[in-house]
């Protein structure tokens, strides 16, 4: 029955054929299998459904087939719902494969890796900043939140490595339980406010930056403590409003993060999945905006600076840093946001993107930015350079790095590094 142009079945259609042992149904734009259509074929022992979309694919519909040995699917999400198949094709869509919910043992690895860069750097981060005495509280409450934000992305990237150990070697059997667990929900909301709330406390904090160098003179003052406190509120019941959206509209299933094991909803490996226009809305809508708009500022803030400090003597090793760190902060953002915008975009346009590219945007490229924050935002200004130093280099050589550090770091009354 392959290759027929067969647009539906009727629920009966197999139920005389009780005998048959093999069928295929490749190649026919079928779009929902009714959930008795295979309920009488008890011998059936091998099942081809290539190339069709099922989108009302489910456990029930397979549960029948007690003899069934082998099935050929279009996708490997769909050998989730054959837990008890000995052969399932494809058997892997480049994350997870019937074994293992990562596929590659690099994955494995980066995945812990990655992981505890990130709780580490943001750890010490919190610890620095709640330990010393800030002139700058508004700027350090900022930074607090931001490596709040960031640690749970790290948070999430362990329980994806706890979830693979406890799945290692048998993960077939159990993900289908995992995908539509709200567990797996649970986790990739996580995901998606870590990855929001940064954003958009990256932007904002651009955004104070750029009033407070750019402008100086525009009568904008630093915001108080109240006024960032209710801001930064508000981002995160933003953040957690955008990763909840999908949960609540789509109320009755769990299929918008359970797209695979990974639990996070960029839709790039199935681009037109359920939820694919919200997907696109986060991903090329809020996240892209919000980097050209950082890149925007950072680029004004460096023009201003630099028409500035060419009418102004200024130390050339105050200029270098300046530089370094405008460069990284955009750096970064464009190497974390960029991939994912690019390869999203390419998903859309119906053009076939490898599957092994998914887990490394996820284990690797996504966290990108939860790992490098810190040292862009924290460790790389002088105080607490001075701060991370003075516990493994010698008094004397700390003195002088400390000093050099301090004299490199005034650029007029209102603008120093760590305020960038």
């Amino acid at each position: 029955m392959a290759n027929n142009q067969l647009q539906t079945l009727d629920p009966t259609v197999f139920h005389n054929l009780t005998a048959v042992m093999k069928l295929s149904l490749t190649n026919n734009p079928l779009r929902v299998l009714p959930t008795q259509l295979f309920s009488k074929m008890k011998h059936l022992k091998s099942l081809q459904l290539g190339h069709i979309e099922i989108e009302n694919v489910g456990v029930e519909i397979f549960s029948h087939l007690a003899a069934l040995d082998f099935v050929y699917f279009g996708k490997f999400h769909y050998c989730t719902y054959t837990p008890a198949v000995r052969i399932c094709r494809p058997n892997t869509d480049g994350v997870s494969s019937l074994k293992h919910l990562l596929v590659k043992p690099i994955l494995r690895v980066t995945v812990w890796v990655v992981a505890a860069v990130t709780c580490l750097g943001n750890g010490l981060v919190l610890w620095g900043r709640f330990s010393s005495r800030d002139e700058n509280r508004v700027h350090s409450l900022v930074i607090k939140n931001l490596a709040v934000s960031d640690l749970l992305m790290a948070f999430y990237l362990l329980v994806i490595g706890i979830q693979d150990c406890q799945f290692r070697g048998n993960y077939h059997k159990e993900a289908h339980k995992w995908m539509s667990s709200w567990g797996c929900t649970l986790i990739g909301m996580v995901a998606m406010t870590s990855s929001e709330v940064s954003v958009l406390i990256l932007v904002f904090l651009s955004m104070e930056r750029f009033l407070l160098i750019a402008v100086p003179f525009g009568g904008h003052q630093s915001m108080s403590t109240r006024t960032t406190s209710l801001s930064l509120t508000i981002i995160w019941t933003v953040g957690f409003c955008l990763a909840s959206i999908p949960v609540l509209y789509w109320k009755n299933t769990t299929r918008f993060y359970g797209t695979n094991g990974m639990c996070f909803p960029l839709h790039i490996d199935d681009p037109f999945f359920m939820g694919w226009q919200y997907s696109a809305f986060i991903f090329l809508g809020v996240n892209f905006s919000g980097l050209v708009l950082i890149a925007v500022l950072y680029t004004w803030m460096f023009v201003s600076i630099w028409k500035t400090r060419h009418a102004t003597p200024l130390s050339s090793v105050g200029d270098f840093e300046f530089v370094i760190r405008f460069f990284f902060i955009v750096l970064t953002d464009a190497g974390c946001w960029a991939p994912i915008i690019v390869l999203k975009l390419i998903a859309l346009s119906r053009v076939h993107i490898p599957a092994d590219l998914y887990a490394w945007v996820v284990v690797f490229i996504l966290p990108v930015n939860s790992a490098v924050n810190p040292l862009l935002y924290t460790f790389t200004t002088p105080k607490y350079r001075g701060q991370l130093f003075k516990f493994g280099w010698p008094r004397e050589s700390q003195k002088g790095l400390v000093t050099r550090l301090q004299s490199t770091a005034g650029y007029g009354s209102s603008i120093s590094l760590d305020t960038v």
